[in-house]
Order: structure tokens, then sequence, then C-alpha cells
């Protein structure tokens, strides 16, 4: 299943790259998303390339079909380890997750940062993936809402740490 989503700031380019291409905002995105076990594990940057790897843990945040249950419990701890690249020349990036709990889900995004009157946006472009058969498709599409859904916290939460640390 294949989706956009997007967030802005009342921010140049400029300003937004550095947030999302300095560890301090993980850290404190992190902190603030009160995730129940949450940790930045790597990053580094090496020219105009910058990377990420953060692993979540927690239940799942999505009612699962009975079927599906047979592959992820409601009351399993899921552990995702996500991966943010960003190339701070061109303003683009990558998400992958790897679902370290569920190996038959895959998500990824491609991101692009754009700048309009001092206003800056970045796009996702999703991709959510699951070979749990019979039902993969619907769960897909739940996983794909939970994004939606989660997306709106995310950008607060950004526009939060932009104003208090860049």
């Amino acid at each position: 299943m294949k989706f956009q989503t997007s967030m802005t700031w009342d921010a140049p380019m400029s300003r937004v790259l550095a947030m999302l291409t300095d560890r301090r905002y993980f850290e404190r995105k992190l902190e603030l998303m009160q995730h129940e076990r949450a940790e930045v594990l790597a990053s580094s940057l090496d020219g105009d390339d910058f990377s990420v790897v953060t692993l979540v843990a927690g239940r799942p945040s999505i009612k699962l079909p009975g079927i599906a249950q047979k592959f992820i419990k409601p009351d399993q701890v899921v552990e995702i380890e996500q991966t943010d690249r960003w190339n701070r020349a061109t303003g683009k990036g990558a998400l992958v997750f790897i679902n370290k709990s569920v190996s038959s889900v895959q998500v990824s995004a491609t991101m692009s940062l754009s700048e309009q009157d001092g206003r800056t946006c970045n796009t996702l472009d999703w991709v959510v993936e699951c070979s749990v058969p019979l039902v993969g498709g619907k769960l897909a599409e739940m996983i794909a809402d939970d994004i939606r859904t989660k997306a709106g916290h995310n950008e607060q939460v950004s526009r939060q740490i932009l104003a208090e640390l860049f």
C-alpha cells in the first residue's frame, strides 16, 4: 500500500534540515513521544549524509484482526528499529522500519523537503507491505491509518523541538 503524508514548519529549510540532521532532535523526540521504551542506537554524519538509528518498543497501537493475532499478540511488545537518512545538500531522505518482532511487515518512506515563502514542508511517500496470509492487505491499511494518525502528533512534537533547540 502506498500513501503520502506531510509535515510543515514555519521556518526556512536550512533551519528544519539542521534539526532533522541532529542527534539531539531524535533524543528529544523519543522523550516527548512517550514510548514504553525508546533510544537512539547510533548516528553519523559523513559529509552531507546524515543517518540515525532509533529503537522503539511497545504494545501494538492498533486492534489486530483475529487471524493476524496468530502472528502478533495484542499484548506482545513489538520492537521497531527505524533508520532515518538525510542528504543535507539535496534535502532528500529515506526512512526504513525494521520490525524486529514481526518480519512479515515492511514499512519505508522517501522524504523530500521543499520551501515556499519561508515555510518548509517534508513530503513523505510511504510504502507499507504485509505478507500475513489472507489479511495482509487489511493489516497494511490498518498500519497506514495508524501512521497517518501518529503523523499529527509527530508534527506537533517536531515543531516544539524546533522552537526549543533550533
